[in-house]
């Protein structure tokens, strides 16, 4: 599988170096990554300035720009194949609930899916994590499978891994989003933080909508008042 890697925090943090080496063994992958940590930088994109790149060794670039200019830039003009697949990751502390908006992971993933690529955002609960190996290798056993999973044409995975040094033997379950307690305990499909919290993986297909189709008549109505 052909994969383009970026994170948010940055071409030196162990999250991402550990990923990469470890889907190298199995895959042909190319890595653009911000200079410096961009974490919290959701989906921005530079605009008002040039974004200057540098090589770092083959296949693996920094540039002073957002996670989200990663992505577009590699796919406009550095990677040298057409990926299959965009990971952002892997990042330290979890992506889950509201928290999800602010994230450069996962906006970069969103952005790799925006242009037509399936992505996925990877991080792990702990923000004081030191050994990326497992979550790395939870990434190498989703796609063992990935091919034969159909989203839809704006959805991503955001997968979020617990500590490896508290929970053992963590079982993958597919997850929805946080959003609050009533919502969390009418439902049958178990939130991502519960699951989390429980020392499971938590897979959640998410997709940003711009679009509030259930309020649509709501709107209407107030306009029809003026």
């Amino acid at each position: 599988m052909k994969i383009l890697l970026t994170n948010d925090d940055g071409y030196d943090h162990p999250g991402i170096n550990t990923l990469f080496q470890e889907l190298s063994k199995h895959h042909e992958v190319f890595m653009m990554a911000p200079d410096t940590n961009k974490s919290g930088f959701s989906s921005a994109l530079t605009f008002l300035t040039p974004i200057n790149e540098q090589k770092i060794e083959e296949n693996v670039y920094k540039i002073d720009g957002t996670p989200v200019d990663c992505v577009r830039l590699a796919l406009e003009e550095f990677c040298p194949f057409v990926p299959d697949l965009v990971v952002s990751g892997i990042n330290p502390g979890p992506n889950i609930g509201h928290l999800m908006l602010y994230s450069g992971t996962v906006g970069a993933a969103i952005q790799g899916r925006d242009l037509k690529y399936p992505s996925i955002a990877i991080s792990v609960s702990s923000f004081e994590i030191s050994d990326y190996s497992f979550a790395a290798k939870t990434v190498l056993k989703i796609l063992e499978n990935i091919t034969n999973l159909n989203l839809s044409e704006k959805s991503i995975l955001n997968v979020n891994v617990p500590d490896h040094n508290l929970f053992k033997q963590p079982q993958m379950k597919v997850t929805k989003t946080f959003v609050d307690e009533e919502a969390a305990s009418n439902d049958e499909i178990e939130d991502d933080v519960s699951s989390l919290e429980s020392g499971n993986i938590s897979i959640s297909p998410i997709k940003i909508s711009t679009f509030d189709k259930a309020n649509l008549k709501a709107v209407d109505t107030w306009l029809g008042k003026f």
